[in-house]
């Protein structure tokens, strides 16, 4: 049975970090993926707003993936365990504001039709970041879920390596616009042009069934 509402947070206070969850970030490249099935979500999947047309569908403030992390700093986890690629600086970014340690699951080339084959056992105090672009880091997210009891997954892309410095921090004035997309555009530039062209691509053909297929439910 497919989810018929989504649960987007912009108020941790009323949300239980202590539960099962798996976030990701509402924006272009997830409304396009929900869209037309490849993301699917569970019940103990919760967004957050990163993006120009998260905001504009949610009506709520936009919060980039850097900062969002540091939502979790507070929190005391027995690991943290980053999935996809990572740095020293990232690693180190991560043990000096968790205080505790970070283990690294470096991961190949992931798609729809392997993902099932790098998914891992997650101890209950543990938090999962995946650094993978979407889908496939919401992919391999649900796969965790369904393999484990207890998960906490943060499906964190490419915040990570701003939050950490790895990657120059937007100016504030784009950020504001929810126009940060555009200034990603610096690195990687025609992989993320191509990806962005295909995403938006998605929207617009679907964009009549908007609507009728995704249900946000503010809590703030």
């Amino acid at each position: 049975m497919k989810l018929k509402k989504i649960d987007l947070i912009s108020n941790f206070k009323k949300f239980d970090l202590n539960s099962n969850f798996i976030f990701s970030a509402l924006n272009l490249a997830f409304i396009g993926y929900f869209l037309i099935g490849i993301i699917v979500p569970n019940k103990k999947t919760f967004l957050w707003c990163d993006g120009l047309f998260g905001r504009i569908y949610s009506k709520s403030p936009k919060i980039p993936g850097s900062k969002f992390i540091t939502f979790f700093f507070k929190y005391k986890f027995k690991e943290i365990v980053i999935m996809g690629n990572s740095t020293k600086k990232q690693i180190n970014f991560l043990r000096k504001n968790f205080k505790t340690k970070v283990r690294l699951i470096n991961l190949p080339f992931i798609d729809d039709k392997n993902v099932k084959k790098f998914t891992t056992k997650v101890g209950k105090k543990s938090l999962i970041l995946i650094t993978l672009p979407t889908p496939k880091q919401e992919l391999l997210a649900m796969e965790i879920s369904k393999k484990n009891k207890n998960f906490k997954i943060i499906c964190i892309g490419g915040g990570l390596s701003i939050a950490a410095g790895d990657t120059k921090v937007c100016p504030k004035i784009i950020q504001n616009l929810g126009l940060e997309f555009i200034w990603r555009l610096n690195t990687d530039t025609y992989r993320r042009i191509k990806r962005l062209l295909y995403t938006f691509s998605i929207y617009f053909k679907n964009i009549n069934k908007i609507n009728n297929k995704i249900k946000i439910n503010l809590i703030n």
